[in-house]
């Protein structure tokens, strides 16, 4: 087996359906490749009559957390090289072999950040969506500290072996712990801008807030440290706000740029108070 397609899913069949049917229709030879999707809450049953893939197998891991899922999918994988995506991406039809075709031609790289486009529910985005197309997912940028997200990412299944698998005791942000792993062991990333998936925009406020707390839920910091990025939050971003605008803004009107930067702010505002009440004991967001 030459690659493993590891996803983790929680409660959100009818989007990983459509994950399935995308992997389906790669153009990449399915007997080359395998995959794995791992139920991170195994009393959600998978539905009546529910299309599994031929290459496909579906495993549960009662661990809380998608890092603990993808690791028991690690365990199971019998690629050489192992690919990364989530239940609710839909890959475009080369992807795998786009990024099988990178790695053999460049045998320096160990680990590819594939592209991740945003796309709406509608042709009127919200300012939720507007939001997540300025700063959502922005990985030809992490890529330049040796940083990718594991919604689309490609690595040899030996940097696993070198540096360990994902840290299961983080609930966010073990993505990036990991690639700072591969980073400091010298695996070599890149940016795979052929190497494409669809991820749909949170499209509610309410989504923007629950992830912001979950993403501030792994970061331990101590109180001192809390209070003094409460500080620096209150500030309002504009150097990155022109940074991001610049480049990833295009067609926005004033009126929408201002949206966007009013939910930035805040977001950074709320960040940073979710930060002092965990140092002060509050347990972080797990889940919903």
């Amino acid at each position: 087996m030459l690659v493993s397609i590891i996803i983790p899913t929680y409660k959100d069949w009818s989007r990983l359906s459509l994950c399935l049917k995308a992997l389906e229709e790669q153009s990449f030879p399915a007997g080359e490749f395998e995959i794995i999707v791992i139920n991170n809450n195994p009393a959600d049953a998978i539905p009546g009559n529910y299309h599994i893939p031929a290459n496909c197998q579906i495993i549960a891991e009662g661990k809380v957390g998608s890092y603990a899922a993808r690791n028991a999918g690690i365990d199971l994988a019998k690629g050489e090289i192992l690919g990364f995506t989530d239940s609710d991406c839909i890959p475009e039809k080369d992807w795998i072999a786009n990024a099988i075709a990178y790695l053999k031609a460049n045998p320096d790289v160990s680990r590819i950040a594939g592209k991740i486009e945003i796309f709406y529910k509608s042709n009127n985005p919200t300012p939720a969506e507007l939001y997540e197309k300025v700063y959502a997912f922005k990985q030809e940028e992490i890529v330049k500290l040796g940083l990718s997200v594991t919604g689309n990412m490609f690595a040899y299944k030996h940097v696993f072996d070198s540096v360990g698998k994902f840290n299961e005791t983080l609930l966010s942000g073990g993505d990036y712990e990991w690639s700072r792993r591969a980073q400091d062991g010298g695996f070599k990333i890149v940016f795979g801008n052929n190497i494409t998936i669809k991820h749909p925009a949170r499209d509610k406020m309410a989504d923007l807030i629950k992830k912001t707390k979950r993403v501030v839920g792994g970061d331990k910091v101590t109180k001192s440290e809390a209070l003094v990025d409460f500080f620096i939050s209150v500030k309002p971003p504009m150097t990155i706000a022109k940074r991001h605008f610049a480049k990833y803004a295009n067609g926005l009107s004033f009126g929408q740029k201002a949206t966007v930067y009013s939910i930035k702010y805040y977001l950074a505002v709320l960040c940073s108070v979710e930060k002092i009440k965990i140092a002060w004991g509050n347990r972080e967001l797990r889940r919903e």
